[in-house]
């Protein structure tokens, strides 16, 4: 293929993109949406465990970031680098990640109103809540017996930053961390080129600004729990706020911002 036609090639695409409506975009989101809320509990249950299992991919890497950098007055930038990875594996493998459902299995119910649409939100959240957690408490738990003591007390150190708030300010900065997913949510369906770099940028942006997110901040609890940092009480405290704060980010915030500019041209 010669450069001019690569080059009018590449140009097509971007304007094919570029011409994807909020409308279409909707759509396109809701109905991924109803097929995740049809999916066999099975299905659900394999996927979020499988996922809270990768988060800890993040812990990991922000370790190892943390041991390398020491204590450089920049190093909760670098440190951030790392907090992207599990999420890059789960949309590589399109695992079930509960933020990310926040969005996409809302839209459908906000387009049919239905109690049965509701109902199967709540199995759908239910099921992938308890798989991420289940799988992030399980790789939290294993770290330290698959890493060397200093990377070990590395994770400790990256993971303290959740340990700085109350359960109010846990809460509100977990309000944007459930905006940016749901944003790289809305965002991906028109960037077949470029998911992964959206998914760093976003991630990268919840983990500079320490916003705290429900399975990655699991795995950080529970590893600040195996080093007798903080107590099963201290994590619950930490664990049911961002979960709420990520919910209402996600769903109440973004899905109803996302519906409302659409919902005159869609009924």
């Amino acid at each position: 293929m010669s450069k001019k036609n690569d080059q009018e090639l590449r140009a097509k695409r971007f304007a094919a993109r570029s011409e994807i409506a909020s409308k279409t975009l909707y759509s396109i989101i809701a109905e991924t949406g109803k097929e995740e809320l049809l999916r066999p509990s099975s299905s659900l249950l394999y996927s979020a465990l499988t996922a809270g299992l990768a988060m800890g991919a993040s812990v990991l890497l922000m370790g190892a970031i943390e041991r390398a950098v020491g204590d450089a007055d920049w190093n909760y930038l670098a440190i951030a680098v790392g907090y992207p990875a599990g999420f890059l594996l789960i949309a590589m493998a399109r695992m079930q990640l509960f933020t990310e459902n926040t969005l996409t299995a809302v839209l459908p119910v906000t387009k049919h109103r239905r109690w049965r649409s509701v109902r199967l939100l709540m199995r759908l959240w239910a099921i992938v809540l308890f798989g991420n957690l289940v799988g992030a408490v399980l790789i939290g738990s294993v770290l330290s017996h698959v890493t060397d003591p200093e990377l070990f007390d590395a994770m400790v150190t990256a993971s303290s930053h959740i340990m700085h708030r109350e359960i109010l300010g846990n809460f509100i900065a977990a309000l944007p961390a459930g905006f940016l997913i749901g944003l790289m949510a809305w965002s991906l369906p028109g960037l077949p080129y470029e998911k992964h770099g959206a998914v760093f940028i976003v991630t990268y942006l919840v983990g500079a600004g320490g916003f705290p997110h429900i399975v990655a901040g699991t795995v950080e609890a529970t590893v600040l729990i195996v080093a007798g940092s903080w107590g099963v009480g201290d994590a619950i405290s930490f664990i049911i706020p961002v979960l709420i704060g990520n919910t209402l980010g996600g769903a109440a915030l973004f899905a109803g911002l996302a519906y409302g500019q659409v919902h005159e041209e869609i009924e």
